[in-house]
């Protein structure tokens, strides 16, 4: 079956992200970075990499995956290698890779992939986790296919997950070098900022100024990625 070509566009950010040859890589940071977009673009082209591969991407609200991913992928993918089914909350591939929608609103909700394996676990917002579901989901990154097995967040600061996120992937190594964490895994830490995507700023020149409006707290997080 032949389908219509593909034309993807990404910021230099994004394209680290793409690249980065870590077990555990955080992209976090500042509001309209593009940390999003580059998880559903690096999901769609590993599942096109690795045939049958399988994936699970995380919110902590069904909703929340409604409102923002699954939407960007149905805009996104071509509908000729594509699908969606909406009551298993999975996406499909020609290819046979898998890319399944999950959520964990509640701290037990992790139980519900108890016997799952997955070659990828995607944390959209990393900091509305907790570190015992972050920890306990990552032991489904699993399988004897040779696939390479990755753990790919994305955040802004703040949330019930601040803390150990931060530590765990910000305190230990200056941004953007990669370190190797007690238990042996490879992590790296991509900082993002409204500055490094010139897609938004050029297609919303407003949004700065919206951020500007915040109280400080939340401007010093959104804005700077403090």
């Amino acid at each position: 079956m032949r389908t219509k070509s593909l034309h993807l566009t990404v910021t230099k950010k994004q394209k680290a992200f793409l690249d980065a040859d870590a077990d555990e890589v955080l992209f976090g940071g500042a509001a309209g970075g593009g940390k999003s977009f580059g998880q559903i673009v690096d999901a769609f082209l590993y599942a096109l990499r690795y045939p049958g591969s399988h994936q699970l991407i995380l919110r902590r609200t069904y909703p929340e995956l409604e409102k923002s991913l699954i939407r960007t992928t149905l805009a996104l993918f071509p509908r000729e290698i594509y699908s969606f089914h909406s009551t298993s909350h999975t996406g499909r591939f020609a290819n046979g890779s898998v890319l399944d929608f999950g959520y964990c609103a509640a701290e037990n909700d992790v139980y519900q992939y108890q016997s799952a394996e997955y070659d990828v676990i995607r944390f959209d917002e990393l900091t509305h986790f907790t570190e015992p579901q972050y920890l306990y989901l990552i032991s489904r990154v699993r399988g004897t296919n040779g696939y390479p097995k990755r753990i790919k967040s994305s955040t802004n600061p703040g949330g019930v997950g601040h803390t150990w996120v931060k530590r765990r992937f910000v305190d230990p190594a200056p941004a953007g070098t990669v370190f190797v964490g007690e238990d042996g895994m490879k992590r790296l830490f991509l900082p993002a900022l409204l500055s490094d995507n010139r897609f938004l700023e050029e297609g919303d020149p407003k949004y700065r100024e919206r951020l500007l409006a915040l109280p400080e707290r939340e401007r010093r997080a959104l804005l700077f990625g403090d």
